[in-house]
């Protein structure tokens, strides 16, 4: 079942709580990055300058990760840095807003899930909080979240080989982005941020009905208004590219959730008809928007979709097999968590 946990404190205590609880994984997981470390030490020593200088708050997060769960500063680092170590994972959105409430689904895909590995993390900073479906070996914000502000997160990949490992990961940017109390907030913060790669970021809030999406390059924003239907995967979709180079993968999960989603009536439809969009699976890996755990080893799969009608008063998340529930309401309680009998 999905963990739920709560964090208070200040950035280094949450932080250190965090590693606490991931602590036996994140100690079998570091050995493979305590070799890579001597490889990356002048991008390890770069990040950590800009992370005093830009995101002190966040460097103090990574610092109580890592000392929560005894591990190098310096390994945990390069986790949180996936443009070194070549971290790709894939993710589906579907979004339809109709006439007065938004539905919104998102599968998160994951290379390196392990039962272990992930929790549903409240962050509480006592004025305000933060709801992130967080990973061992990654910050708040590089999956979904949700804030105090009512505003809701997801952020999916973008494959484009234009790296500037310069500048901040992604990881980084997205963990600051999601403190933002508003899309115009959000939208001046990614405008001013320079970031090592691509990523996309879905942003909802539930006060107004506003979604958009955001794709972010290490040059500039590309922002989309969703007025009725969307539905995004892994490659550009608002910025000019070669669409030659996308991925077999992503292509087909972008083209199979519009052809589902367009035939969808925007009024009659619910949440229902987008998380069987996203359940969508064959016998073939590159052709299945639901990646089955334990059906593909050894590659990215499906570890959790987030479910939510505006129109009711929380957010439900289904774990890997679609069997465990957790529903949060918008002020921030855990009101159910239970295992469904059925898929």
């Amino acid at each position: 079942m999905l963990k739920f946990i709560e964090v208070k404190g200040n950035d280094y205590e949450m932080g250190y709580q965090i590693g606490q609880h991931f602590k036996k994984y994140l100690k079998n997981k570091i050995i493979e990055f305590d070799k890579k470390v001597h490889l990356a030490n002048n991008e390890i020593e770069l990040l950590r300058n800009k992370l005093e200088k830009s995101f002190p708050n966040l460097l103090q997060e990574i610092y109580g990760r890592a000392d929560g769960a005894e591990i190098k500063r310096s390994s945990f680092l390069l986790m949180v840095f996936p443009e070194i170590y070549e971290r790709i994972d894939g993710c589906t959105t579907v979004i339809v807003k109709k006439q007065k409430s938004v539905l919104f689904a998102h599968n998160e895909d994951n290379e390196s899930f392990n039962l272990d590995n992930v929790a549903l993390v409240k962050y509480n900073y006592g004025d305000r909080f933060i709801i992130s479906y967080t990973m061992a070996e990654r910050l708040a914000g590089s999956a979904f979240s949700y804030n105090s502000s009512g505003l809701l997160f997801s952020s999916n990949y973008v494959y484009s080989e234009d790296l500037n490992l310069d500048n901040l990961s992604r990881y980084i940017v997205v963990r600051d982005i999601i403190n933002s109390k508003s899309i115009e907030r959000v939208l001046q913060k990614l405008k001013n941020s320079d970031v090592a790669s691509a990523f996309s970021l879905n942003v909802l809030d539930t006060n107004t009905n506003r979604v958009i999406n955001i794709e972010k390059d290490v040059h500039d924003i590309y922002v989309t208004e969703i007025k009725d239907k969307y539905a995004r995967s892994n490659h550009f979709h608002a910025k000019e590219h070669d669409e030659s180079e996308d991925p077999k993968d992503s292509k087909f999960r972008y083209e199979k959730t519009n052809e589902l989603i367009n035939k969808l009536d925007i009024e009659t439809c619910c949440l229902n008809d987008l998380i069987n969009i996203l359940k969508y699976q064959t016998d073939n890996y590159d052709e299945c928007v639901y990646k089955q755990y334990g059906k593909f080893m050894d590659l990215s799969v499906t570890d959790a979709t987030l479910c939510v009608d505006t129109s009711q008063s929380y957010f439900t998340i289904y774990d890997y097999i679609g069997k465990s529930i957790l529903k949060i309401s918008f002020d921030g309680n855990l009101i159910e968590q239970n295992k469904q009998k059925n898929q």
